[in-house]
């Protein structure tokens, strides 16, 4: 949706939707930080429990790691996971994918913005799981360009490290995105409001 001049954005503009949007990125980000300290063993309130059934954190490492592991592989560079975080190639190389590897902070933004928007369920749903899918696809890519950059020894960039590149790449596709579910939903109420019967 364009607008006509430049201070008609304005009146379309809500504080309102920013600060609910920024609120629930923080509240969520910072759950998954916390939580992570519940489900590690070195964490001070460590919970067996959680670890165990609902380390939610853990399941999102765990299938980066292996489609990573799949994609190098793939591409030639004989990597392996070793152990519950770490990946390895050979017996001198190892990557260990931490929290902020994750990408769980653009998750959240992601997730944040699918529930501050309106839409039925189902549409919202469809687009949350095609964001997450994107960004995990991004950083599956990523670690696994990293992996292969190691493996051959590849000159490294010294103005952008590679979580840098997947934070620039992650938040262009969820720009797409926010811009085409916007669009989506302007053209479903331009839609509704054309088919409606005359008084």
């Amino acid at each position: 949706m364009f607008y006509n001049n430049e201070m008609e954005w304005i009146k379309h503009f809500s504080f309102t939707y920013l600060f609910k949007l920024v609120g629930l990125t923080l509240i969520l980000n910072f759950f998954s930080i916390g939580y992570h300290g519940i489900v590690s063993p070195e964490g001070a309130r460590y919970s067996p429990f959680l670890d165990t059934y609902f380390n939610y954190i853990q399941w999102i490492r765990r299938i980066l790691m292996e489609a990573a592991n799949i994609f190098s592989n793939a591409l030639g560079t004989e990597s392996y996971i070793s152990g519950s975080q770490m990946m390895k190639i050979g017996n001198d190389i190892e990557v260990e994918i931490w929290l902020p590897c994750l990408g769980i902070g653009i998750m959240s933004f992601w997730t944040a913005f699918i529930i501050t928007n309106s839409g039925d369920w189902k549409k919202k749903l469809r687009w949350w799981i095609g964001g997450i899918f994107g960004i995990y696809l991004v950083n599956c890519v990523r670690i696994t360009l990293f992996l292969v950059a190691l493996d051959r020894n590849w000159a490294q960039n010294t103005a952008l490290d590679h979580h840098d590149l997947f934070n620039i790449a992650a938040y262009i596709l969820i720009g797409l995105m926010m811009y085409s579910y916007t669009e989506d939903k302007a053209e479903r109420i331009v839609n509704t409001k054309s088919i409606q019967p005359a008084n």
